[in-house]
């Protein structure tokens, strides 16, 4: 992966978790934003899914994962 990989991934990763703060706060406005609300769940489950891959692409990046092009 090269530092421009790593760029696009990083900002894919931003994008979906903009879309998932939106639905979130979507959620809130309306009162259903509780751990008892199925959809409420799964956008923490998938906001989770997010911070692991930037984690390991963090993780890739400070051990020189990438490879030059």
């Amino acid at each position: 992966m090269t530092l421009d990989e790593y760029n696009e991934a990083v900002r894919q990763i931003m994008a979906e978790q903009q879309a998932v703060a939106q639905t979130t706060a979507q959620l809130a406005m309306t009162g259903q934003a509780h751990p008892a609300n199925p959809k409420f769940a799964e956008l923490v489950g998938q906001q989770w899914a997010l911070v692991q891959r930037l984690a390991k692409l963090n993780t890739d990046l400070m051990i020189g994962v990438f490879t030059p092009k």
